[in-house]
C-alpha cells in the first residue's frame, strides 16, 4: 500500500478513474466505449511527444522545441506527399526531419555547451520559421488517401494508432527498465559528475536523449497528420509545454533521474481526458487550461505530502530500530 501511495503513476491513474466516474454520473454518454476510445485516440500526439521529452528531462535537461519539431516533420510529410512521393518514403523523410532536428539540439547542448533552454528556444523559432518558408505560409491540404487510411483501420473497435502507440509505450518501458544504456539516462540526470567519474558516457547519453525527443516528435507528426488529414501552420503549437506538464504530472522529476515512460503517457492521457470531460460536462473550453493547471498543482502537492509523510514514517521507524537495538 505504501508503494502504491508513493507512486505518482498510481495517484494520477486513480484520480483519472475518479474523474471518469464523476463525469459519467453527470453524463452517462461518457461511459460509452466509443467515448473512452476517442479519449485515447485524441491523446496519441501528446503521448508520443511526452515520451520523447521524458528522455531529455531524465538527463536534467529541457526541450521546448519538441512541438515545433513535430510541426516541421508534419510539414515535410505533407509536402513530400503532395509532391507525389510514395507514403513510405514520405514517412521516412518525416522521421529523418525529426531525427536531424533532435540531433541539432543535441549538438548545441552537448558539444557547444549551450544551456538547454536557450538552445531549444532558438531552434523552436528556427523550426517554426522553416515551416512557413517551406509552405509559403499556407496550409497543406488535399493529402492523398494513403496517409489517411491507417487512421481508419481498427481492431476490436480500437483504432490502429492506439494499438501502435500502446506497443511503443510498452517497448519503451521495457527498454528503460532492462537495457543498460537506457539506465544511463537516470544516472546522468541523478548525478552528472558522479556518472562521469564512474566512466559512464555522459555526453553521448545526453546527445541520445535530445535525438530521441526529435524521433518521437516525428512519430507524433505522422499520427497527427493521418488523423486530421491536413497540416496547418500551427501544427503541434504549444505541445512542448503540455509535454513538460504531462511529464511532471506523471512523476518525471525536472531535477532529473526519476520517472518512467508509463508515467509520461499517463500524464498526457490525463491532460487530454480533462479536456474531453469538460466538453461532456458542458463547461466552456476557455476553462480547459485553468482546470488542468489546478489539477496539476493539486496532484503535485498531494504527491509531495504523501511522500513527505512516508519518508517521515521511515525515519521514525529507523530511529525506533536504532533505539531498540541500543537498548538490547
Amino acid at each position: 500500500m505504501k508503494r502504491l501511495l508513493s507512486s505518482r503513476e498510481a495517484l494520477v491513474t486513480g484520480l483519472l478513474l475518479l474523474l471518469i466516474v464523476i463525469t459519467g454520473l453527470f453524463n452517462p454518454n461518457f461511459f460509452k466505449f466509443d467515448s473512452i476510445v476517442e479519449i485515447f485516440n485524441a491523446s496519441l500526439t501528446l503521448v508520443l511527444i511526452s515520451l520523447g521529452e521524458m528522455f531529455v528531462i531524465l538527463t536534467r535537461g529541457i526541450d521546448v522545441s519538441v512541438g515545433a519539431t513535430a510541426g516541421l516533420a508534419a510539414v515535410v510529410l505533407g509536402t513530400t506527399l503532395n509532391l507525389g512521393w510514395p507514403v513510405g518514403w514520405a514517412i521516412v523523410a518525416a522521421l529523418a526531419t525529426g531525427t536531424l532536428a533532435g540531433m541539432l539540439n543535441a549538438f548545441g547542448v552537448t558539444m557547444l555547451r549551450v544551456p538547454p533552454i536557450i538552445m531549444t528556444l532558438g531552434t523552436l523559432g528556427i523550426y517554426r520559421g522553416l515551416m512557413r518558408i517551406i509552405t509559403g505560409g499556407s496550409w497543406i491540404e488535399n493529402l492523398p488517401q494513403s496517409i489517411k487510411e491507417p487512421n481508419l483501420w481498427s481492431f476490436a473497435g480500437v483504432p490502429f494508432f492506439v494499438w501502435l502507440t500502446a506497443l511503443v509505450i510498452a517497448t519503451t518501458a521495457y527498454w528503460t527498465l532492462r537495457a543498460r544504456p537506457a539506465r544511463y539516462f537516470y544516472a546522468v540526470g541523478d548525478n552528472e559528475e558522479g556518472a562521469y567519474l564512474l566512466g559512464l558516457p555522459v555526453r553521448p547519453t545526453q546527445f541520445m536523449a535530445y535525438t530521441l525527443a526529435g524521433v518521437f516528435a516525428a512519430m507524433a507528426a505522422i499520427v497527427f497528420t493521418s488523423q486530421i488529414g491536413f497540416v496547418s501552420m500551427n501544427a503541434a503549437d504549444g505541445f512542448e509545454l503540455k509535454a513538460i506538464a504531462a511529464n511532471v504530472l506523471g512523476g518525471v522529476s525536472l531535477t532529473g533521474g526519476v520517472g518512467t515512460p508509463l508515467g509520461a503517457a499517463v500524464g498526457a492521457l490525463f491532460l487530454t481526458a480533462v479536456h474531453s470531460m469538460l466538453i461532456f460536462l458542458g463547461v466552456p473550453g476557455i476553462w480547459d487550461n485553468a482546470f488542468a493547471g489546478v489539477i496539476l498543482l493539486a496532484v503535485v502537492y498531494v504527491d509531495y505530502r504523501v511522500r513527505s509523510t512516508l519518508e517521515s514514517q521511515r525515519r521514525q521507524a529507523r530511529i525506533r530500530g536504532d533505539v531498540g537495538g541500543g537498548a538490547s
